[in-house]
């Protein structure tokens, strides 16, 4: 079972749901990713997704009813406020400043040059995802966006990330992010021009068409897939009941 007890700076540590419906979003997640849940601090309206007793994600209201369901990106940082000051310098926006989250850790909102929102949280007694890469897991996190250099360049600049660029099978580039040698995100244009940038989250599945089927059986949908990638696996594209997009994928090789 790969499983983490923590995670450098720059890595993806966290993933959450803002949903309108909580309720129903544990419902549809559950069945789908074989996820338990525990209330978090009283009155937040956030719950934690377990897979075999370990933290995998988190979903909580959403604050603004005028504002789109998504799952948010979390970068490990060491240090909350200084990575702060370094977004704000890349000439990135802060849209919430650090706050302590009870005893769970520290955390701030930005969003990049390109207009993606993601978040930076600072281990406390919660360091983040503790099982990863398996059914129920988070996988993999992908910036799209329409100007990959600037996204790039900001994002080496704040995290210290090492980029490697590499032509996709359609054409298109595709830059992984990297801490030391170890590829931790990727960034790439979208297909179409116009897309809004948005960082996007793909949870490992067991068997990627039985999944799709729960899903739509959840009252879900299938937007594209399945999708074979030799030597990566098996790619579906959801969309949940509360119109929230996300990406399951059924590996084709065991990842630590």
């Amino acid at each position: 079972m790969p499983t983490r007890d923590g995670y450098a700076e720059g890595i993806p540590c966290w993933v959450d749901l803002a949903t309108p419906d909580v309720n129903r979003a544990s419902a549809f997640y559950g069945p789908l990713l074989g996820w338990d849940f525990q209330s978090g601090e009283a009155g937040l309206g956030y719950v934690m997704a377990l897979r075999n007793g370990l933290p995998a994600a988190g979903i909580g209201v959403l604050p603004d009813s005028g504002t789109s369901p998504v799952w948010s990106t979390y970068f490990a940082v060491d240090d909350a406020d200084a990575t702060s000051e370094k977004i704000d310098d890349a000439g990135g926006e802060l849209t919430m400043r650090p706050v302590d989250v009870a005893q769970m850790g520290r955390m701030a909102f930005a969003s990049d040059p390109t207009g993606a929102e993601f978040g930076i949280w600072q281990a406390g007694e919660h360091f983040g995802a503790a099982i990863v890469n398996e059914h129920g897991g988070l996988n993999w996190n992908e910036l799209v966006t329409n100007e990959p250099e600037l996204a790039l360049d900001f994002y080496t600049s704040v995290f210290g990330h090492g980029t490697e660029t590499a032509s996709t099978p359609g054409g298109r580039d595709y830059s992984m992010l990297k801490v030391g040698s170890r590829e931790v995100a990727g960034v790439i244009a979208p297909r179409k021009p116009g897309h809004k940038s948005e960082w996007t989250v793909y949870f490992a599945v067991a068997d990627a068409s039985a999944a799709a089927s729960t899903a739509t059986e959840g009252g879900g949908q299938v937007l594209y897939g399945p999708i074979d990638q030799p030597e990566v696996g098996t790619f579906v594209g959801l969309e949940d009941p509360m119109g929230t997009r996300f990406t399951i994928i059924q590996l084709a090789s065991e990842i630590d």
